[in-house]
């Protein structure tokens, strides 16, 4: 059951070195049985000079869920992933339209899974983006940091799609840490990938209980062969989560 719906709204505006998107997000429903309710703003640096960044506060949450253990702006971060050479970002391969199915994970924890479904479009250069997100998590609640953050996309047979494995490293305040992993599809994109890619993400984050601070840069990269290797069984279990 599907409980939790975000609408986010980008401007792109100039910005010296620098081409800007200034996004408000809303996110209401309930994780854990519990309601959410959250507004947040940010900006995304679709000039690839590191300078993303987003702030989401909650009026209303469970106790039981910490929005650091999951993504909460992970439908819109790779827009803003550097792409220098023959590698693409979102952004690239949308133009600011597509959706995205995504499920999150944590090593250690059965019976914990959150599903993000996004639609993104672009409507004259406002990014507007509708998010459902469901699921449980029972795991801990004490975290305080993304220590490592990388992504590997594989091409589709189907045109306008690819698919995304992704892991997390999350830092506890205890000192121990969490992994969290999610499986994407992304679809409706105006270009296809035509090539797998890999891609490392640096956040700096924090929760203080109500509001969610986050700044991030990104980059991508060809891996060799026999990397991607690894990863030709994930094309299954998306094809899988997307039926």
């Amino acid at each position: 059951m599907r409980v939790i719906v975000a609408s986010v709204v980008c401007l792109c505006t100039p910005a010296a070195h620098a081409q800007l998107m200034d996004f408000q997000t809303s996110f209401s429903g309930s994780v854990n049985g519990g309601a959410v309710e959250a507004e947040g703003s940010g900006m995304i640096d679709l000039g690839q000079m590191g300078m993303s960044s987003a702030s989401v506060t909650f009026s209303s949450r469970p106790s039981s869920f910490d929005p650091l253990t999951v993504s909460m702006i992970s439908n819109l971060c790779a827009n803003a992933f550097r792409d220098v050479g023959s590698p693409d970002n979102l952004f690239a391969l949308s133009g600011g339209n597509y959706s995205t199915a995504r499920t999150f994970s944590w090593i250690g924890l059965p019976g914990s899974n959150i599903s993000i479904d996004s639609t993104v479009i672009n409507q004259e250069n406002e990014l507007v983006s509708t998010s459902v997100i469901s699921g449980s998590y029972n795991g801990p609640t004490d975290i305080v940091g993304i220590q490592d953050y990388s992504i590997t996309w594989l091409p589709s047979s189907a045109p306008g799609e690819f698919f995304e494995a992704g892991t997390a490293v999350l830092n506890r305040a205890n000192g121990e840490t969490l992994i969290m992993q999610f499986a994407t599809v992304f679809s409706g994109l105006q270009n296809d990938l035509l090539q797998p890619q890999f891609g490392i993400g640096t956040f700096d984050t924090s929760f203080d209980g109500t509001t969610l601070t986050l700044e991030w840069d990104g980059e991508f990269m060809i891996p060799a062969p026999a990397t991607a290797a690894l990863f030709a069984g994930f094309g299954a279990v998306a094809v899988r989560r997307r039926r």
